[in-house]
């Protein structure tokens, strides 16, 4: 037993054991002394609470940071998100720059959000400004597509708070909070169908903040072609990418899974947009990962359940990939540990954002330098007063 990692997970996925067991790692109880536990997000909550008061010791890992939902609620990523806009503004940091219209130029990546109950009437006087607007609710505390409906008429918000039997929206309710926002009416599409992005981040450290990418994240697909028709409000098909949805309708294809590779996404956009777009879209995709980071200080929670078989093997690598970084040469875990691993055990994974190869760069500030890029991923501006434009984020 001495000097083999002792792990414990209560999450019984495939993709998880089987990496555990293939680096000959001793599988023990959460009663006894572990080294790496795969805890689901309900017993994160309850490891962490403020009633236990549990700390890690130096040789405990954790697959989750214990604030992940401060991300991962839908409510409190818009409260932080907003709150970090805030805190960049107060501090005078170009990255709160914003336009004649008060427009962020650089952090404009949330649309218009309100909380319910709690914004209500907020959100009545912005949905009055432009009565034929769409809007998209969704409960703070649900994931894969539970309890999301499209609006276009503030009858139907009352018709939602009477079945939802809640009291008045002027007073708060113990009943479920729920975020609403501007639906995005234009998506791209890709063969008339909306899709969403898949992305694995890893975060090992927030202080200072390192964080990868992983290179095979995927793209989900609608099975019903997008249209912005009022008509089909409520056909989850056309409006929702979540498996737990779309494999439900009559044309989903349960080989593939309605999913591309984003590899597979970005040699079409190349092809269709040029390789200049292409590129700039996803440096605006990393950008808005390490914002969002720097914003709450958190991890995430990805489904590990594996709807085909390219998904069980895609998420197989993804975990064995997090673990060669997390527990580098399947060592027992020690906090002193030098947090940067080299490149070669990466995998598929690539650095996103390293703070501390930041700062040690002499950049000490929110923006790098970077070939053919200013400022954050939109560029910068040239101002007649001479002052220097930043260079960006990375």
């Amino acid at each position: 037993m001495a000097g083999k990692v002792k792990w414990v997970t209560d999450i019984e996925k495939s993709v998880l054991i089987n990496n555990f067991e293939k680096r000959g790692w001793v599988q023990v109880t959460e009663n006894e002394d572990w080294n790496f536990y795969w805890m689901s997000v309900q017993t994160i909550r309850n490891v962490f609470s403020v009633e236990t008061g549990y700390r890690l010791s130096d040789d405990q890992i954790v697959n989750h940071f214990p604030n992940h939902y401060e991300l991962t609620r839908k409510d409190l990523m818009v409260k932080n998100i907003k709150r970090y806009r805030k805190e960049l503004e107060k501090e005078g940091s170009p990255l709160a720059e914003k336009d004649e219209s008060g427009k962020y130029l650089y952090l404009d990546f949330v649309p218009v959000t309100y909380m319910l109950p709690a914004d209500y009437n907020l959100f009545v006087e912005e949905f009055r400004k432009s009565p034929s607007s769409t809007w998209i609710m969704k409960p703070c505390g649900k994931a894969q597509g539970k309890g999301i409906f499209l609006i276009n008429k503030l009858s139907q918000i009352k018709k939602w708070s009477r079945d939802s039997k809640t009291s008045s929206f002027l007073t708060q309710s113990t009943k479920e909070a729920y975020v609403i926002s501007l639906y995005i009416n234009n998506p791209l599409l890709i063969g008339g169908r909306k899709f969403d992005l898949r992305l694995y981040v890893l975060v090992s450290t927030y202080r200072p903040l390192r964080c990868y990418m992983y290179k095979l994240g995927f793209c989900r697909f609608c099975t019903v072609k997008y249209t912005p028709s009022t008509s089909e409000l409520d056909n989850m098909f056309v409006h929702l990418t979540n498996v737990a949805i779309q494999k439900h309708g009559e044309d989903y294809n349960h080989i593939h899974g309605g999913k591309w590779t984003v590899h597979n996404l970005r040699l079409y956009l190349e092809s269709t947009r040029g390789k200049e777009v292409a590129s700039r879209l996803f440096d605006e995709i990393h950008w808005i990962i390490v914002q969002s980071l720097k914003a709450v200080a958190v991890n995430a929670s990805p489904s590990l359940t594996s709807s085909t078989a390219n998904d069980r093997i895609l998420k197989y690598n993804l975990i064995n990939d997090t673990l060669n970084i997390a527990v580098p040469n399947g060592e027992i875990p020690d906090c002193k540990w030098n947090k940067s691993p080299p490149k070669e055990v990466l995998g598929n994974y690539e650095v996103l954002y390293d703070e501390e190869l930041a700062q040690g760069d002499g950049a000490d500030r929110e923006l790098r330098s970077r070939p053919g890029q200013s400022l954050g991923p939109r560029g910068g501006r040239s101002r007649d007063s001479g002052r220097t434009v930043l260079t960006t984020w990375k």
